[in-house]
Parts: structure tokens; C-alpha cells; sequence
């Protein structure tokens, strides 16, 4: 598989069987400088007699410091050979596509799995798999979404014992990347016995141990007649924030009881990447 260059077409100074040492552009064309030929990069080449009679296609380095593309390999010749055409004349040598070089829809191609790979990156795709139309490819086996990759994961979890009745704390705190993001949170809260509770809120938010400020995903608030050896548990869907700036997110906490201390609470912040 060989580069491309946008019309590209030039007069080499010889003819024979020499390499193309570039003298001039073709009128209408661009030389390979002008059209951003890449040094040491293999380009794919037409050479044509004036006539027709004579012509090859190869594939060949360019070298920018000398001017002159390589005619390493032949692959086809007015001769029905793969060997060198000795031109009488310079021929007019154009740089071009072929059937190989091109992504086709109809049959497969024989890209090298470096070429599969750079063409991956080229379009943004970080891992080469196959999928049914319309689904994205996953990888095998039991690897996780890198740093910075959609359905990267971070959690972090803690647990609180509260300072008093109505008295909000910080559970647990995750650093989250910027970009798009899902955020969950589970809180299970308990207490010693013969503590009688009736109030419980749990909450993510960008200020620590407060459940009533700067709370950007959501707010868990479970309340019911007062009653002794009462838990409660807070399972709340993801919600989505988008930040453009690293940014640490509370899961803060805050109960309401009566009786005994040691009145707690404890769960995890979870972070999904999905942009």
C-alpha cells in the first residue's frame, strides 16, 4: 500500500531504466514538493511515452533530498513483464492510486495489520475488531477502557459516621477527568440499636459534606414515621455531567435520628466516561 499525492505528474531528466530523478512538472500538474511528497515514503507511479507505446507502473521511495522516486518495484509494463521498461525518451511520470491502495466495499483487501492499525488511527478507532453494522467492536478477554477511552470506569468508596442528628458529612470523593461523564451513587445507612431514625439524604455534589449546596447530580432523600433499628439503603440512576476541567465530586450524607451514637452511613461514588 503506497501514499498519495494530489496531481502530481513531472518530467524526470532520462529516460532507460533509471530511477525518476524529478527536472519539471507537467503543465496542469503540481511537482511532488508542491504537492507535499513525504521523504522515504513509498508512492505508487505511471510512466508513459508520449505515444503510449511505452509504459510502467511501480512503487518506489521518494527521496526529497535528491528529487528522484525510486523504481524498486515493477508490477506492471507495456512489455506484460515486472521488469523495467528502457524508455527511448522521458516519459511523463505521474504518481497515482491503484486497486490495492483503496478501501473497497465489494471484496476483501490484503492490508498488513500495521496498515489496519494506522488506518484505525486515522479515523479515531482504537482497536481493530469486527462488528455487525451499526455496533461499535469490543475488545476480547477481560482488558478495561483505558485513561481517557469511552466506558472508562473510576470509583472510589468510604463510609461516615455522623457527628450528630441533621449533621452532613463526606462519605467518599472521586477526582473526575474532563469530559462527559455518568455518575452513580449507593449509600447504605444504619445505626446501633435502640437508635430510632426517620430522615435520610445522600447526595453528589461538588462541596464536601453538604447535601443542600453545589450538588450537581443528584439528591437521595428517603423520609418515614420515626421507628427504632431502621437502615435504609440509596441506590440512585446515572446522571450525566459534562466538565472541561478536572473536577472532584462528594458523595455527601446526612441522617436524622434519635437515641445512641455511632448512627453511620457508607457507599461509593462511580464514574462512567462516555464521551
Amino acid at each position: 500500500m503506497a501514499a498519495f499525492l494530489d496531481a502530481c505528474r513531472f518530467l524526470p531528466t532520462a529516460g532507460g531504466t533509471t530511477d525518476w530523478t524529478y527536472s519539471s512538472a507537467v503543465g496542469g500538474y503540481q511537482s511532488p514538493s508542491a504537492a507535499g511528497v513525504v521523504n522515504g515514503r513509498l508512492y505508487k507511479y505511471r510512466a508513459e511515452s508520449a505515444d503510449l507505446t511505452q509504459w510502467e507502473i511501480g512503487e518506489g521511495a521518494y527521496n526529497t533530498g535528491t528529487g528522484v522516486l525510486a523504481r524498486t518495484t515493477v508490477l506492471f509494463n507495456s512489455s506484460g513483464t515486472t521488469s523495467k521498461i528502457s524508455f527511448s525518451a522521458a516519459p511523463s511520470v505521474a504518481v497515482v492510486a491503484l486497486k490495492e491502495d483503496l478501501i473497497s466495499v465489494e471484496e476483501a483487501n490484503s492490508f498488513t495489520t500495521t496498515q489496519k492499525q494506522q488506518a484505525c488511527t486515522n479515523i479515531g478507532v482504537t482497536t481493530i475488531g469486527q462488528a455487525a453494522l451499526g455496533q461499535i467492536p469490543g475488545t476480547t478477554g477481560s482488558t478495561q477502557p483505558a485513561t481517557g477511552f469511552i466506558g472508562e470506569r473510576v470509583t472510589n468508596s468510604g463510609s461516615l459516621t455522623f457527628a450528630g442528628s441533621a449533621v452532613s458529612g463526606n462519605i467518599c470523593s472521586q477526582l473526575v477527568q474532563p469530559g462527559v461523564w455518568d455518575l452513580e451513587q449507593f449509600a447504605t445507612f444504619g445505626g446501633p440499636g435502640g437508635t430510632t431514625s426517620s430522615d435520610w439524604v445522600s447526595a453528589i455534589s461538588t462541596t464536601s459534606a453538604t447535601v443542600s449546596s453545589g450538588v450537581v447530580a443528584f439528591t437521595c432523600h428517603s423520609r418515614q414515621p420515626s421507628g427504632a433499628d431502621i437502615s435504609m439503603v440509596h441506590s440512585a440512576p446515572r446522571s450525566r455531567v459534562a466538565i472541561s476541567v478536572a473536577t472532584t465530586y462528594y458523595l455527601n450524607a446526612q441522617a436524622t435520628y434519635v437515641g445512641g451514637g455511632g448512627y453511620s452511613v457508607s457507599g461509593n461514588i462511580l464514574a462512567t466516561r462516555v464521551s
